[in-house]
């Protein structure tokens, strides 16, 4: 019987067929250091990727602020009353809240929920709108600025 392995070492002895202990270990330990460089990446990514479903919610909560602010004599403070049905994002990574709501503004904050929870430098995500017309991107530690680019795209 003929098997792929004999076609294409005619003359060769079993022992030439396979892979000795070395060159197993050897691709192992190759493979393994391919995984240590890639997978942090990949985590990376992944949060950022993850990190714009927060971004969309709160943009989404600025239009529905907006809206509700043109027949009411100040913004809504309530996720229900912009017609929230929850206060999930679209795709469950982020909670969202309505931090601060007055007549001239509002704060609205979203925080990583489960595996987003690890992305700690950029939690939480803030929208911050002032006197009617003016937007602050904001997330971490200071309310008032963005220093991981959180906000970037």
């Amino acid at each position: 019987m003929t098997t792929p392995w004999t076609r294409a070492c005619t003359g060769c002895s079993l022992r030439q067929l396979g892979w000795t202990l070395t060159e197993m270990l050897a691709t192992l330990a190759l493979v393994s250091l391919l995984a240590a460089l890639a997978v942090p990446g990949y985590q990376k990514q992944q949060r950022q990727a993850r990190r714009m479903d927060g971004q969309a919610a709160l943009l989404q909560l600025q239009t529905d602020q907006a809206r509700w602010r043109s027949t009411h004599e100040r913004y809504a403070d309530d996720l229900s009353a912009l017609g929230w049905a929850n206060d999930r994002s679209a795709q469950g990574h982020y909670q969202i809240s309505i931090t601060e709501a007055q007549v001239e503004g509002y704060t609205l904050q979203a925080t990583p929920l489960a595996t987003q929870a690890g992305d700690t430098a950029c939690a939480p995500l803030r929208l911050i709108w002032r006197d009617g017309a003016t937007a602050v991107l904001s997330a971490g530690r200071d309310p008032a600025g963005d220093a991981s680019h959180c906000w970037r795209r």
